[in-house]
C-alpha cells in the first residue's frame, strides 16, 4: 500500500514551532534501576510502548519499525500483542499529551526523550474515555514501576508520578486547558489540523474525528469461492457476526484474529479495507493480458488483481523485503486461482525503467504511487507526527515522476488507474489534473475520484483518490 512515512527524520515528536534548542540541554545521568521487572507486569509492557513511541516520535522511525525493533523474539504473543496496542494508544493520543506535558510541566519538552513519551503515555491513558483500558491508579503504579526498572528513567519517576495524579486530582480542568489548543482537539499536529480544514472545509471535522477512531476489519471474500453474501452466513454459523458492505466486502461486527477467520489460510478470504478494494475492478480484466501493479507492496490489490482474471502479472516495489509480503499473499490465494495466469516480481523503483522492464508494453497498469497517507491515519497513527508540511509538496514531484515513466509503458488503448491513500488534493484531483495536461493522449474515464473516510469510524472506508486514463491510440 501507499502511505509509509519516510524513515530516519529526527525530531518528529516536537511541536512545530519548538526549537531543538528550546529542549533541555541536560539529561539526568542514568541510575541503578530500583526494580527489576517480570514480562507479566504490565509495568514491562508499559515501557517497550514508551520506548517504542520514542523511536517514532523522536528518531522518525515508523511505528511497525519501532515495535520489530524493541520487541524481541523472546517475548510472548500477550506482551506482543499489549505492547503494540499501547504504543498504538500512546501514539494516537500524543496530541493531547503533549500539550498536557507543557502545561503540567511548564516546560517545552522533557529530557530524555523516553521520560517524555512515557509520561505522555500515561496521560493519553488517562484521557477521559467510555472505556478506559486500565484503571487510573493502576496507570499511575504501573509507569512509576516502568521507571524505577529503567536506568534512564529513576531520576524521573517523582516527575512522573507527580504529574499523573496532578492531573488525576482535577481532571475537568487539565482537560479544559488542554483543550484551548486544537492540537489538542483532534490529537494531532496542528500544521495537519489546518490543512485538513482548509482543503476540506465541510468534511474537515468528520475526517479529523475519523483519524482518531480505531478502524473496522474489513474482509475481501475470494471472488473465485463465492459471493459476499454466502460468506457472511458462513461465518454466521461459526457465530461470528458480519455484514456485507461492498461487492465482495464484509464487515466484521468485532474484529478478530486472522486465525479464526475460516478459509483465510486457504486463500478464500483477504483483510482488506473496502475503499481500497474499489481499485482492481477499475482495470476491467481480462484473460490473457499483460499487467503492472506498481508500488505492490504490501500485496492486497495484487492479490485482488489475480482473483479477477487469468493474467500475467508483474509485481513491482523498491523494497526488496517488502516484496516478500507480497509473495506471501500471493502463495496464500495460489490453491485457489485456476487457468493459465503468471506471476513475477521484481525490486526495483518505478521510475528507473531501465532497471526492470523489458520493453514489452502493459494492457493495464495499476499506479499505486508513493503518498502521504493521509486517509489511513486511522491504521497508521504514527503518520501525522513523521510528516512535515511540505511534504505533500515533495511527493507530488515524485508521484509525477512514477507517472510519467509508467505512461511509456502502457500499450495503446490500455489503461492506468492511479490510486493514493491521501485525502490531500496534491496527491488526488491536481496530481490527476496535472497528468492529463501534460499527456496529450490520456483520456480520462469514469472513477471514484476522492472517497472521503467518515465520522462513523464503524462502516467508513479509509480515505482514497482514483483517476482512470485511457491511452489513447495514435492516428
Amino acid at each position: 500500500m501507499s502511505g509509509r512515512p519516510p524513515q530516519g527524520r529526527p525530531g518528529r515528536g516536537r511541536p512545530e514551532n519548538q526549537r531543538t534548542s528550546d529542549r533541555p540541554r541536560s539529561a539526568p545521568a542514568p541510575t541503578a534501576p530500583l526494580l527489576r521487572l517480570q514480562e507479566t507486569d504490565l509495568a514491562y509492557s508499559l515501557l517497550l510502548a514508551a520506548k517504542a513511541m520514542t523511536a517514532v516520535l523522536h528518531h522518525g522511525r515508523s511505528l511497525d519499525q519501532a515495535l520489530t525493533q524493541n520487541l524481541g523474539n523472546e517475548q510472548s504473543f500477550a506482551v506482543r500483542g499489549a505492547v503494540r496496542d499501547l504504543a498504538t494508544t500512546g501514539i494516537r493520543q500524543w496530541g493531547r499529551a503533549q500539550v498536557l506535558i507543557q502545561i503540567l510541566t511548564q516546560k517545552p519538552g522533557l529530557n530524555p526523550p523516553l521520560l517524555e513519551t512515557t509520561l505522555g503515555l500515561g496521560l493519553g491513558l488517562l484521557w477521559p474515555s467510555d472505556a478506559p483500558k486500565y484503571p487510573s491508579h493502576t496507570v499511575v503504579n504501573q509507569l512509576v514501576n516502568a521507571c524505577a526498572a529503567e536506568p534512564t528513567l529513576v531520576a524521573g519517576k517523582g516527575l512522573v508520578n507527580a504529574c499523573l495524579r496532578n492531573f488525576l486530582r482535577d481532571t475537568p480542568h487539565w482537560v479544559d486547558q488542554a483543550l484551548k489548543n486544537p492540537q489538542a482537539r483532534w490529537s494531532l499536529p496542528a500544521w495537519w489540523v489546518r490543512k485538513v480544514m482548509d482543503q476540506h472545509p465541510i468534511q474537515g471535522e468528520a475526517l479529523l474525528s475519523q483519524a482518531a477512531q480505531h478502524p473496522p476489519m474489513v474482509l475481501r471474500v475470494n471472488s473465485r469461492i463465492g459471493s459476499a453474501q454466502q460468506y457472511v452466513d458462513y461465518l454466521a454459523e461459526k457465530d461470528l457476526s458480519a455484514r456485507v458492505i461492498g461487492p465482495q466486502a464484509v464487515l466484521l461486527d468485532q474484529p478478530c484474529s486472522v486465525d479464526v477467520l475460516p478459509g483465510f489460510a486457504q486463500g478464500e478470504v483477504s483483510v482488506q479495507d473496502s475503499a481500497a478494494q474499489l481499485a482492481a475492478p477499475l482495470l476491467d480484466l481480462q484473460d490473457g493480458q499483460r499487467v503492472l501493479d506498481a508500488c505492490a507492496a504490501p500485496g492486497g490489490k495484487t492479490g485482488h488483481l489475480l482473483e479477477l482474471a487469468n493474467i500475467d502479472l508483474l509485481a513491482l516495489d523498491s523494497s526488496e523485503s517488502r516484496l516478500n509480503r507480497v509473495a506471501d499473499n500471493v502463495e496464500r490465494i495460489a490453491p485457489t486461482l485456476d487457468g493459465d495466469w503468471r506471476f513475477n516480481m521484481k525490486a526495483a523503483k518505478a521510475e528507473a525503467l531501465e532497471d526492470w522492464w523489458d520493453g514489452t508494453p502493459f494492457d493495464a497498469v495499476l499506479a499505486d504511487v508513493p503518498c502521504t497517507g493521509s486517509g489511513v491515519v486511522r491504521r497508521h497513527p504514527d503518520i501525522p507526527w513523521l510528516r512535515r508540511p511540505d511534504d505533500s509538496a515533495n511527493l507530488s514531484r515524485i508521484q509525477h515522476t512514477i507517472l510519467d515513466a509508467l505512461w511509456s509503458t502502457l500499450k495503446p488503448n490500455g489503461t492506468l488507474l492511479l490510486v493514493t491513500c491521501s485525502i490531500f488534493r496534491e496527491e488526488g484531483p491536481l496530481l490527476a489534473k496535472a497528468f492529463t495536461e501534460k499527456h496529450a493522449d490520456a483520456v480520462q474515464l469514469d472513477a471514484p475520484g476522492v472517497v472521503h473516510p467518515t465520522a462513523d469510524a464503524a462502516v467508513s472506508p479509509d480515505g482514497f483518490f482514483f483517476a482512470k486514463f485511457r491511452k489513447r491510440a495514435q492516428s
